[in-house]
């Protein structure tokens, strides 16, 4: 059996998001939204600690959202 490593996973998540992201991103529309600053600058902070831009994860947030593949946390 193969241990992953913390490489392994982060690269892994990373590309996951790439995928999100390309299908999220094809045939773009632009799009105005009003945020809380406090929302936003936690947007940002979440983008950092996953390697991509903030807008990036909105746009993979809504388009899981919008499939039905967004799924609240339970526990802890």
């Amino acid at each position: 059996m193969k241990t992953l490593r913390w490489d392994d996973v982060k690269n892994e998540k990373l590309e996951r998001h790439r995928v999100y992201a390309r299908s999220t991103m094809s045939k773009e529309k632009p799009v105005n939204i009003r945020l809380s600053a406090k929302d936003l600058e936690d947007l940002k902070i979440r983008a950092m600690e996953e390697g991509i831009p903030y807008q990036t994860l909105m746009g993979s947030v809504l388009h899981k959202y919008v499939t039905g593949r967004l799924v609240e946390k339970t526990g802890s």
